[in-house]
């Protein structure tokens, strides 16, 4: 199925075609195909589930077939020759020749992968710049990635089949505040046994020399060949801060590359049996609702309630996609009044022996 639009690469206008965010080659792999949940969403955020579907199905309708079946194609073809037998556990080398081709599919992979996400994630966001795309496409035939690119092959030993993820980073020095805006983004693939990675720095004058703490193999800038498996595995427990950054090493003295902080850190609540555990304004207590709505804001249906704490302090509670804020603080029955004046009807939610009230918000 094709529609109108504007191709996110090349900048074509008419009709585009349904690009696969990962090859078709990965169906046809001795990979378990078994339906999975699928998800997108901000790094630090409530995500958004997109169906359950058999993995490497998910496609974006925002590339022209001249892109999708020219350049694309030709590197979806040597990754499918290069990587499949590393996606299998199968050990060997990549040569040279293919090291430029096969860090630019993981650049191409990420790119395409954020627009999975919504057009208005992107635009407060969460994204990668529009430039990166134009970019890209200008050296298709160079068959390479972006300059002022690293790339990194390494070995997932976990129970995930796959991943994609994109992580934007600021570079800090020593003594200095850290930046406002990202300078570049983190790229990480999980395919199998296959973990590759990669740091892209988008402003001109950052050029760094960057290193894994796994010691894994380098891909880009070019060198003789990347044996695999080499350095030291990632599993499960750890992917998570390998894939926000927090495994980064910078080679140059003083500078550090961390996680940009507005896209990955937010204020942890824990979950306490079925309970989420909310700390409260006053700063000195906590309060809790059904986990469920968890649950339920990643379905798009959020919910205002009301908490107390042991101040005698009452506060409205609405959930949100980034979890659940405070909107107002102060005496029960002036917290109550305002939630009785929200619009929406009320839900009971059940945890065990205790009902919870909540308004469905429009």
């Amino acid at each position: 199925m094709a529609g109108t639009g504007t191709c996110i690469f090349c900048g074509a206008v008419g009709t585009m075609t349904g690009e696969d965010v990962l090859g078709q080659w990965l169906q046809r792999i001795d990979l378990d195909q078994s339906p999975v949940l699928h998800g997108t969403g901000w790094l630090n955020r409530i995500g958004r589930e997109i169906g359950t579907r058999p993995p490497f199905r998910q496609r974006i309708r925002d590339v022209c077939a001249h892109c999708n079946n020219g350049w694309m194609s030709q590197l979806e073809n040597i990754a499918s020759r290069v990587l499949t037998p590393f996606i299998l556990g199968h050990g060997g080398v990549i040569e040279g020749a293919d090291l430029g081709a096969t860090s630019a599919w993981v650049q191409k992979t990420c790119l395409t992968a954020m627009y999975v996400s919504t057009a208005e994630d992107r635009a407060v966001g969460y994204g990668l710049p529009a430039s990166e795309y134009r970019q890209l496409y200008e050296v298709r035939d160079r068959k390479k990635p972006l300059r002022r690119s690293q790339f990194w092959i390494g070995r997932f030993d976990g129970n995930m089949v796959w991943s994609v993820r994109a992580t934007p980073l600021v570079v800090v020095v020593d003594g200095s505040p850290e930046p406002e805006f990202p300078q570049g983004y983190l790229m990480t693939i999980v395919l199998g046994q296959l973990l590759l990675q990669g740091v892209r720095m988008t402003e001109r004058d950052l050029d760094l020399t960057v290193g894994t703490k796994q010691n894994m193999p380098r891909l880009w800038p070019r060198v003789a060949r990347a044996r695999w498996p080499e350095g030291d595995p990632v599993d499960d427990s750890s992917y998570e801060a390998l894939a926000l950054g927090r495994h980064l090493q910078v080679k140059e003295p003083h500078v550090n590359l961390h996680p940009w902080k507005p896209a990955t850190e937010l204020p942890a609540s824990d979950l306490v049996g079925d309970m989420i555990e909310l700390p409260t304004i006053c700063g000195k207590h906590v309060a809790y609702y059904p986990s469920i709505l968890v649950n339920e804001a990643m379905h798009g249906r959020f919910y205002a309630f009301v908490v107390s704490c042991d101040c005698g302090l009452a506060y409205l509670i609405h959930t949100e996609r980034d979890g659940a804020h405070c909107k107002a603080g102060g005496d029960p029955r002036g917290i109550a009044e305002r939630y009785d004046q929200l619009r929406g009807a009320e839900d009971d939610f059940t945890n065990g022996s205790v009902n919870f009230a909540c308004k469905r918000l429009p």
